[in-house]
């Protein structure tokens, strides 16, 4: 196996809440263009007034778009920026769960209403993270994966 990957650096720290009502993945793609953040880890709790995520089919090679109409607690969201066509792109997965205790869990979509979330990203400094369409998934993933051959 050959690695090629080098340490990143931390750069700025940003902790912030989304509004109430507010799609949470268009507020966290926003505040990334905005602050011009390239590269990064996200993680974030709260709650949602209603969630849209998505599984992936892996032989039709698409997502699955799951929407679940309720109020629900966002156990976990975990993800990272980097650049898709030079702009900074939010991939995260999220864990939710209802009132009754069963949990949900995808890629996080458009369509997710923020009730009351907070954020925290890390910038990571150091050679940039690029995605591209990888052709046997159809997904934008990382250029130069490690890999044994």
């Amino acid at each position: 196996m050959q690695i090629q990957e080098k340490p990143y650096l931390t750069g700025r720290t940003f902790m912030f809440s989304i509004q109430k009502g507010e799609d949470l993945l268009q507020a966290v793609q926003y505040f990334c263009h905005h602050h011009q953040l390239r590269c990064g880890l996200i993680t974030a709790i709260g709650s949602v007034e209603r969630a849209t995520f998505g599984v992936y089919d892996q032989k039709a090679k698409k997502y699955v778009k799951i929407n679940i109409e309720k109020e629900l607690e966002v156990l976990s969201l975990s993800g990272n920026v980097s650049l898709f066509d030079d702009k900074p792109m939010v991939h995260a997965h999220l864990m939710l769960g209802d009132i009754e205790g069963k949990a949900y869990g995808g890629h996080l979509m458009a369509g997710t209403r923020v009730f009351s979330l907070e954020v925290f990203i890390q910038e990571l400094t150091g050679e940039l993270k690029v995605r591209k369409i990888e052709k046997a998934t159809q997904l934008p993933l990382w250029t130069n994966p490690l890999g044994s051959k």
